[in-house]
Parts: structure tokens; sequence; C-alpha cells
């Protein structure tokens, strides 16, 4: 049976005197398929009382006690009862398979044992047309539905506190996910669920999932958050995406979290925000691969094989002199076929294409479509390299919002 086919049903006393209706069902969260504690009824006098579920004789047509109500010792509430028709019904899931949220449109109960279980959630269109009381006439119509549960047992609440509760599918599935998924759920959320997700990540994945999400959303997300916690995931995210929300910040809110970061990355974010946000040093990381000019290709390799976790692509490694100047670039194609002796000065390209910091964005998004290129070096004076713009941003720059999210990343850290 379902929640909503018995709300609202008469109770009646051992005497068959008609004393109220049911108005909520509690029960036990300390089972995975939790049992009816209590009833709470509406009595005529309008008065509000819950009955232990040792006191129900029956349940059917009507819910029929066994004793007179007067006789009862109301229920007193637990820590970890929940309300279901208060606490859940119509609250949110996440979908796993579909990657979507989705509301809880009924509560399926089954009886077992001599108690009655609470052993899933309908988050199907028969669940709205059963609490309408149109599935009788749905059926006549020719309007069929397949049921749509998802098993209480896979369901976890986003918060410890069952009275604010809205519900997910376990964390550890949703950790799974693609960050991009996980950005979709986050953007479908309320702010207080969309903030449990994020806590429930590691720092890195809180970060891949942030650079993923609307840009109205992440400023939402990081001024909701503990200022430290939100300092960690800026830390992990690319520098680009980094300064990107916290441009968008509160100009206090965003000194305060780059005063909590890391020294070094809070210093390249600072260097980013310089620069006017549609320009290429506005949308540069500075996350890239660079050698001096007087390696070899074998230490060249070796000095990959360290710095590729911390920088955004490794398929072009930008080679620059002993004065920091922008002297040459090779790809990663080239360094593994080459002779591992040889030096890395004798192979480079020197015709490089690149951008100005001050270059407009859209400028920089065109050139580097015209030359095919992975990603396009930004350069001060122009020979100081400071930083690159990898296509995956350049696409962010010509096409809507809307279509952003559908685009694949180029470079997953």
């Amino acid at each position: 049976m379902y929640l909503s086919e018995f709300i609202k049903k008469p109770v009646i006393s051992p005497s068959g005197e008609r004393i109220g209706k049911l108005k909520d069902v509690i029960i036990s969260s300390d089972h995975s398929y939790p049992i009816l504690k209590a009833l709470k009824i509406n009595t005529k006098d309008k008065e509000i009382i819950n009955v232990s579920w040792r006191y129900i004789e029956s349940l059917g047509k009507q819910i029929t006690l066994k004793y007179p109500l007067k006789d009862l010792t109301a229920y007193k509430i637990q820590k970890h009862d929940i309300i279901l028709l208060k606490d859940v019904m119509d609250r949110q899931v996440v979908d796993i398979e579909d990657k979507k949220v989705k509301r809880v449109n009924d509560i399926k109960i089954s009886p077992i044992n001599g108690h009655c279980h609470v052993i899933a959630v309908d988050i199907g269109f028969n669940g709205i047309l059963r609490r309408l009381s149109l599935d009788r006439i749905a059926k006549s119509l020719g309007i069929t539905s397949n049921e749509d549960l998802i098993s209480w047992k896979d369901i976890d609440p986003l918060e410890s506190d069952y009275s604010k509760v809205k519900l997910k599918v376990p964390k550890q599935k949703i950790k799974k996910l693609h960050p991009a998924d996980m950005a979709e759920i986050v953007d479908q959320l309320g702010l207080n669920e969309s903030l449990n997700i994020l806590t429930s990540l590691d720092d890195e994945s809180a970060a891949d999932t942030l650079e993923e999400v609307s840009p109205e959303r992440q400023v939402s997300l990081l001024e909701g958050m503990d200022s430290q916690r939100a300092a960690e995931i800026l830390d992990e995210m690319s520098p680009d995406d980094a300064a990107d929300v916290l441009a968008d910040l509160p100009e206090e809110k965003a000194e305060e979290l780059l005063d909590l970061m890391e020294p070094e990355e809070s210093n390249d974010l600072r260097k980013l925000l310089k620069y006017p946000e549609n320009t290429a040093g506005g949308i540069m990381t500075t996350k890239f691969a660079y050698v001096n000019q007087d390696l070899t290709v074998t230490e060249v390799l070796n000095s990959l094989r360290r710095m590729a976790d911390d920088v955004e692509t490794i398929y072009y490694v930008y080679v620059i002199s002993k004065r920091g100047d922008l002297v040459g670039v090779i790809s990663l194609r080239d360094l593994l076929l080459a002779e591992p002796k040889r030096n890395v000065s004798e192979m480079m390209h020197t015709r490089i294409i690149k951008a100005d910091v001050m270059e407009n964005q859209h400028e920089v998004a065109q050139k580097i479509a015209k030359y095919n290129l992975i990603a396009l070096p930004v350069v001060e004076e122009e020979t100081k390299l400071r930083g690159i713009i990898t296509v995956d941003d350049a696409i962010d720059i010509v096409l809507p919002t809307a279509w952003k999210k559908r685009v694949p990343r180029m470079f997953v850290r």
C-alpha cells in the first residue's frame, strides 16, 4: 500500500466511534526498511495525538484502535524518528541512473511479520495520480505509467536532522559520477542540499564539480559554505576558473578567501585578477608546462613527470630562456620520438603563435580556431610567458552559456 492511500482515513475506537482521522505516520530510521512506530491522529476536537503502533488493532478502510483514546499513553517522538508526510513527501532525491533530481510523489509501505515497513519511494507519475485520486480514471482513459521506485535502503539523508532533510541516493554513489553530472545535480538542488553534496566530497572532487556549476550557483555555494572549506576548494580549482568565481564574489569576501588560501595559489590568482576578465590575461591559466632551453629530451621528460599533476595540459611544452623569455614550443609527440640525449633547443619550434595578456578574448578564440591549437601561450611585454589558454576555454568564449556544459572538457586533471 501507499502512504497517500491511507492518509486521512478515519480512526475508530474499539466501540466503533469515529474519533478522528490519520494525519501522518511516524517511522524509525534505525532499520534499512523502517518500521512504523506510531500514527499521528487529528481528533474531532482538533487535537493532535501520537498513537503508538502497539495500540493499533487493524489498518484497512479505517484504522481501528485496541483501546479507548483516553486510556492511551501518547507516543513521544524520538531523535531519529521521521514523520513521513511532513519530512519525506515532496522532498527531492537524486536519480543516479538519469542523473536528475526527482521528487518523492508517494511512499510505498508493506506489512511484514506483524509490522508495517517503508520499502520505497515513488518518484513516478503514478504517485501523482494516486495522490490526486486519479489513478482509476487515468486507467479508464488509457493513461498508463509504470512504477518508478527507489528502494528505501538506497536513500540517505543529506542532514542528520531528519526534520530538515531532503533525500538523495547515498553519497558514495554520487561520488562515482562525472563532475559534470554532479554539477548538473547541484544546479537542480536547493542551496542547502547542494552544499551538503559538496561537503561530502574531497577537495579535488568538490573543485572539479564547482568548476562545472553555473556561475551564479558557484557564487552562492562559496558564500554559503565555511570560508576555510571554500578556500581549500579554490586551492584545487584551475586558476582561471578560480579567478572567474572570485571576480564574481563581493570584494570583501574574495579578499577573505584569498587570505585563507595557500600563498602560492593565492599569489597566482591575484596576478590573474589584475587583468580585465574579457582579455587573454583574464581567462588564461597559470598552470602550464615549461622547461629551460638547456635541457636534453630525457631531462625534459623527467621534468614533465614531476609537474604533470599540477599543469592544465602537457601536450605542448613551452621552452624559456634563463631570462624567462619564451623562445620555443615543442609537443609531447616530438619529445617521445626524439633521441634522448638531444637538446630541446635543437628541435623546438621558434615561430610561436601567441597572444598578449591584454588581447581581447574573442580574438584569442579566433586565433586558436584558425591555427587548430590545443593551447595558446599568453605573454606580457612580447616575450614574458604568463600563462596559456586551452581550447576548452576558447569554446566557452564563443558558445552560448546554455551550451557550455554540453561540450566535453579537453583536459581532465
